[in-house]
């Protein structure tokens, strides 16, 4: 259905023609709001080039979920929101294909190639004793966290805690990892 808009109309009323289908009444509330999530998306995405691609899918969350949509609230919160949830599994996507690329055999060697394998594997054996050094609930949210990439609520949900207490502990893992490898290197960290 389309229904070109009105002089005088309000977001509300924009919400709600499309909540029943205006097509015209989306593309409006599309202009008014799809600068605020671009902007949003951009400042939450590490892949500029995503930018576009999380503000569209957004859009079409936001059509396709037209008849969830409150004609008495703006829209804006919403799409922010669901902006933020998007562009936060973007990051996580990519952050799963870098890693999931440096599993390929070409990647391995160009590493083993690049770098002294006596460096590499002190490293390795001073990330090692640093985990052993960690109680197992601490190394299961590092695995959780670090290594799955699960979100801070995702391993609280996984681990039975709340959020609040999981973002402490890892916040306190930190802080004994770079202390532990103060201890053992003496390289320091900078916040």
């Amino acid at each position: 259905m389309r229904r070109r808009s009105t002089p005088g109309e309000t977001e509300n009323d924009l919400v709600a023609r499309a909540r029943g289908g205006d097509i015209d009444a989306f593309e409006a509330l599309t202009r008014l709001h799809v600068r605020s999530v671009l902007r949003y998306a951009a400042s939450v995405v590490t892949d500029r080039g995503s930018v576009e691609d999380v503000a569209q899918e957004v859009l079409l969350v936001a059509w396709r979920r037209r008849a969830d949509l409150d004609p008495e609230r703006s829209l804006l919160p919403w799409l922010l929101v669901t902006t933020r949830h998007i562009a936060v599994a973007t990051n996580r996507r990519a952050v799963r294909q870098e890693a999931g690329d440096l599993d390929t055999v070409d990647h391995l060697h160009q590493w083993e190639r690049g770098r002294d394998r006596r460096v590499a594997a002190e490293e390795l054996a001073y990330l090692q004793e640093a985990l052993d050094g960690l109680p197992p609930d601490d190394r299961e949210l590092v695995r959780l966290c670090f290594i799955e990439g699960l979100s801070h609520d995702e391993a609280s949900a996984a681990l039975g805690l709340t959020p609040p207490a999981t973002r402490k502990r890892v916040q306190r893992i930190r802080g004994r990892l770079r202390s532990f490898r103060a201890a053992t290197t003496g390289t320091q960290y900078e916040n």
